[in-house]
């Protein structure tokens, strides 16, 4: 085909708009740096994992690397892969880096990395220990501290001193601050929490885990305006977080606004249709809308999408409960009480349940096994007292109120307790027991 001069100066101006407008598409120079060779950028430059996995390989495939170089990009690919979330890439890196040297430190700590998020924590350990003993970092400490504690090989005391040390070691490493603010949660030690989810947030605003963990403990305590903020926050920050959106869901439940929790609730099974959490916070919110007849169908259809599980059955008896229908209520909660993940809940609605049938003894047997999981937990002695009275041990009874309400119970369980003892015909000791709260 023939050109003229001027239609060669217009295809010419063309293909140079082309590339101008386009310009964003066109690969941008794996070696940023004229001065830099594949090796020296795989462990100096900062980049995106995924190009810092083709820089790696083209480096480690490049001839003349020392062992000593090989190491440090064999770390880097495998912390590429790992931001990836590609762990078995990431685990085959960290096996070949152990290769050259089976005492590095990064493989040690890397190889032990992959194990803690393959909850296998025995073994993450004992490589956390050997990477401690060649380099005592944060990241090391850290990781030793959890991997222990979650494995059951050292105590909370234990942990949370190891945990320090790692922050000591460097104060800006958010990971330990939000695992000790964690721990500290479910010690009960919620104010502490707080101030360690706090720190990380001035560390990183953009930190969404942490701004999770405000939203949490708060919400563990009640303050749920608080809480509401914080959640708004994270997913703000992180508009995927599935966790984040079913506490928001409760807490927009606990705020009275259902049918946003529903919308949320909602989300959540979408994201995870076989996990049975969305299911609870959609029943929940369809029960506080008076669609009562609708929330048993979403669980009933939860557990043949998600399975059984104690927490679903907890709710599946809840809700019936809240309805009235003990008896199916009942079958529920038996199910649940012999499934793993039982906690002192399920066997505290057990006693509940059967305070409401009147069987004595079945109360008796469920509230002595939440007792046993958790003495300390206000509503276990709350219902304790409950079946005491129950039982005719009214003197007893008001004594195992008492502990509840210095163990924090809401004083709004007053005026139950006082209900049950005028139905037991105990006037006197409901009206004493009324004037000495009330002094």
């Amino acid at each position: 085909m023939f050109y003229t001069t001027s239609a060669l100066t217009r295809l010419a101006a063309f293909a140079a708009m082309l590339v101008w407008a386009g310009g964003s598409a066109i690969a941008k120079p794996l070696l940023t740096n004229s001065q830099s060779t594949y090796v020296s950028a795989c462990v100096e430059q900062d980049d995106t994992p995924e190009r810092l996995v083709e820089i790696c390989q083209l480096g480690l495939g490049a001839a003349g690397a020392s062992d000593r170089q090989r190491i440090d990009m064999l770390d880097r690919l495998a912390w590429a892969y790992f931001d990836l979330d590609d762990y078995d890439a990431s685990d085959r890196a960290f096996s070949e880096l152990l290769e050259l040297n089976p005492e590095a430190e990064p493989g040690l700590q890397g190889k032990a990395w992959i194990l803690y998020y393959h909850d296998d924590y025995g073994l993450a350990t004992e490589l956390f220990r050997k990477a401690v003993s060649r380099k005592p970092t944060a990241r090391n400490m850290a990781g030793l501290a959890a991997s222990a504690l979650y494995g059951g090989q050292s105590n909370v005391e234990e942990f949370e001193a190891r945990m320090r040390a790692a922050m000591a070691l460097d104060p800006e490493y958010t990971w330990a601050i939000r695992q000790l603010a964690w721990e500290l949660s479910d010690q009960g030690r919620n104010d502490e929490a707080l101030d360690l989810f706090r720190s990380a947030i001035e560390i990183d605003p953009s930190d969404s885990y942490a701004e999770y963990g405000m939203a949490f403990v708060l919400s563990e305590q009640d303050r749920w305006e608080p809480a509401f903020e914080h959640v708004t926050r994270t997913l703000e920050l992180h508009p995927e977080f599935v966790a984040a959106l079913s506490r928001r869901s409760l807490i927009l439940l606990m705020l009275d606004r259902p049918k946003q929790a529903l919308k949320d609730a909602e989300a959540v099974i979408a994201a995870k249709p076989d996990d049975a959490d969305g299911y609870v916070r959609k029943a929940r919110a369809l029960s506080e809308l008076g669609q009562r007849s609708q929330a048993h169908s979403v669980l009933e259809m939860a557990e043949t999408r998600a399975g059984p599980s104690s927490y679903l059955l907890f709710w599946r008896a809840r809700l019936l409960a809240d309805d009235y229908s003990y008896d199916e209520a009942l079958i529920h909660i038996r199910r649940s009480i012999k499934l793993d993940g039982a906690d002192h809940f399920d066997h505290r609605l057990h006693a509940e349940i059967a305070l409401w049938l009147e069987d004595r003894q079945e109360a008796r047997d469920a509230i002595d096994q939440a007792l046993a999981l958790s003495p300390d937990a206000p509503y276990v002695q709350y219902v304790d007292a409950l079946v005491m009275l129950a039982e005719g041990e009214f003197d007893a009874a008001e004594d195992r109120f008492d502990a509840a309400m210095e163990a924090g119970l809401s004083p709004d369980y007053l005026s139950d307790f006082l209900s049950v003892l005028v139905a037991e015909g105990r006037f006197v000791q409901a009206i004493k027991l009324r004037v000495r709260y009330n002094s």
